[in-house]
């Protein structure tokens, strides 16, 4: 159902569900280091002439980041959402976005527990959870020095 000058809450809350929904498929063995590894040596092979070594070396730390990014962007998804439905609750919904990616982060990494070819970390837990708070202080600190908080009248700064 469309609310007054409001983003129906499937376009609001559509791309936090369906990146969370990534997030826990690429925790299964399609996720797992030996396959991401060959992709890694593809791609950083086409653009650079680094050693093999070098490249598995490399890797690992890749694998971190990756963590640190794509729960950053999820906990920006999250805050979008929440934000596009409760526009007045800033504080409550920095929190619930960070408790939304924390549930996320738990739950890939449980799966990833249960997967043969992966192993679940509490450390990859909290790296989630440093992208997540960056990523979303960020874009809580952005959003505060552009715009003020919308009333029913006007549009959403995410809209």
């Amino acid at each position: 159902m469309a609310r007054p000058n409001r983003l129906p809450l499937w376009q609001a809350w559509g791309p936090p569900v369906v990146w969370a929904l990534i997030l826990v498929a690429l925790s299964g063995d399609v996720g797992a280091s030996p396959k991401t590894f060959h992709l890694f040596q593809w791609v950083v092979s086409t653009f650079t002439n680094l050693s093999p070594k070098t490249i598995k070396l490399l890797h690992p730390w890749f694998r971190k980041l990756l963590h640190v990014v794509f729960y950053g962007i999820l906990s920006v998804l999250w805050f979008r959402a929440l934000v596009l439905t409760f526009p007045e609750r800033r504080g409550v919904n920095l929190i619930l976005t960070l408790a939304l990616t924390l549930g996320v982060a738990l739950l890939d990494e449980g799966h990833q527990y249960l997967v043969r070819s992966r192993s679940g970390a509490f450390r990859d837990v909290a790296l989630d959870m440093t992208g997540a708070i960056l990523f979303t202080l960020v874009t809580a600190r952005l959003l505060k020095r552009r715009v003020r908080i919308p009333s029913e009248a006007e549009e959403s700064p995410f809209s």
